[in-house]
């Protein structure tokens, strides 16, 4: 299997750590997950400017029956998903790719450039794994709005503009994040998945494979290391 498959089966994975949710409902996300991170990766989109990337989450969103507010914080959107009485847990992905050019020959590559914000031409490339994120992101949407029945409480989703500059949060926040939009009980990134009981739990990035597990953050910079250098040692 592709490294990028499998990365974003094990993104998906995660999703299953509920015993509510099963094989066949990951299945049945997958096809499109796929087909949308190979749309985002061939298109990325510079900090501050995620207008497409935003929008074509936006309209899956809401399509999956979330009420979807654009353009918070610039190009950043809010997803909500109530479903009666419960806490509020807040998924995060970041929209944003990197002034890179891409060179790993994949058919997929970006191929993309763009005026940064000083007019100069450049590459532009999901070097950081956002475009994963995204597609892992939409998948566990489409899940949790398919499962409403196992589960109770607001779904709210956070689509973050320009991480890699570090101003994006900070727009949110000030455009009314936490006033406009209910404040959530916990906040995660899109690596952790909700179970339909509210337990948690992550999807370690050494157990790239059909088996989630739980696992605590790295505690240290060594353990975060050692767990980059097996992410890196898995074949594609």
């Amino acid at each position: 299997m592709p490294l990028c498959k499998l990365a974003l089966f094990g993104l998906l994975i995660a999703v299953a750590s509920s015993a509510q949710t099963t094989t066949k409902e990951i299945d049945s996300v997958y096809p499109d997950a796929h087909a949308l991170y190979l749309d985002i990766h061939q298109n990325p989109e510079l900090s501050s400017h995620e207008t497409q990337t935003a929008a074509k989450l936006a309209s899956k969103l809401r399509n999956a029956g979330y009420e979807v507010t654009e353009h918070v914080g610039g190009t950043g959107f809010v997803a909500l998903l109530k479903n009666g009485d419960g806490p509020t847990i807040m998924l995060r992905t970041e929209l944003d790719a990197l002034p890179v050019e891409e060179k790993t020959g994949l058919a997929y590559a970006s191929k993309i450039h763009a005026k940064d914000d000083a007019g100069h031409d450049v590459p532009v490339m999901h070097a950081c794994g956002h475009d994963l994120h995204m597609a892992s992101l939409i998948a566990t949407a489409e899940i949790m709005a398919r499962s409403k029945n196992t589960w109770h409480g607001t779904l709210m989703l956070i689509g973050q503009p320009a991480e890699e500059t570090i101003s994006g949060a900070k727009a949110m926040i000030q455009d009314g994040l936490f006033t406009r939009f209910p404040k959530p009980d916990v906040g995660w990134h899109c690596m952790w998945a909700i179970s339909s009981r509210q337990a948690w739990s992550r999807w370690c990035p050494e157990s790239m494979t059909r088996t989630p597990t739980r696992c605590a953050s790295p505690s240290t910079e060594k353990e975060a290391t050692d767990r980059r250098r097996r992410l890196r040692s898995i074949p594609s």
